[in-house]
């Protein structure tokens, strides 16, 4: 590997892979394998996990010339990621489920706002995986785990950006409200549903992915 090609942006490296450099685009393999894989458990997947990764970077890699600078790689990629997920669910005539939520940690900072330490964050996912709907587990996994602008978030789960807001905020809003009933000394530690934290509000273009 290139030590020049590991200090350059997501979106430069995607740039010269898009030219036929081979070590760029094989460094944002290396950035974003570990995330991509991960993201796909989140989706669900079990031991076909490995499978869709690689599937996922191979449909990155031959439609990289629909790839634009505008968009963050990631989000590109995320979406490419969950296309590849629905396609293997559909070929098992099966539906997206949330439990991979469910009995797992967060792995990356969670939501500062609805938690002040670990044993918060996991109660809370757990909570989301049984109340909330597998794209609202989505959605907030992307935001609070992956921390995706809502914008971004339309985009890999191909929605409005309205909606997105209103889904996060309708999830928050549920999870906090069971919270207090089922705990209020632990609740005490939770902000209020007005302090979602702000994000970019202007309406998204969905980015170009392959299907």
């Amino acid at each position: 590997m290139s030590d020049s090609a590991q200090h350059l942006g997501d979106e430069e490296l995607a740039l010269r892979a898009q030219a036929g450099c081979a070590p760029s685009f094989e460094e944002l393999v290396r950035r974003y394998q570990a995330p991509t894989l991960h993201f796909l458990r989140r989706l669900g997947a079990g031991a076909e996990a490995e499978d869709l990764l690689q599937e996922t970077f191979i449909r990155a890699y031959r439609n990289l010339g629909q790839y634009r600078p505008r968009w963050r790689f990631v989000t590109w990629l995320f979406t490419i990621a969950r296309r590849v997920r629905i396609n293997d669910l559909r070929r098992q005539h099966a539906e997206l489920p949330c439990e991979a939520l469910e009995g797992m940690a967060c792995p990356g900072p969670g939501p500062p706002e609805l938690a002040a330490a670990a044993e918060d964050r996991q109660r809370l996912w757990e909570l989301a995986a049984r109340i909330l709907s597998p794209e609202e587990c989505s959605a907030l996994w992307l935001y609070y785990v992956e921390e995706m602008s809502a914008r971004e978030i339309a985009a890999v789960l191909e929605r409005s950006w309205v909606s997105i807001k209103t889904m996060l905020f309708r999830a928050r809003r549920r999870l906090l409200e069971l919270l207090a009933e089922q705990d209020a000394p632990h609740n005490s530690r939770v902000a209020s549903p007005g302090s979602e934290r702000a994000k970019a509000c202007s309406c998204p273009e969905v980015p170009h992915v392959p299907t």
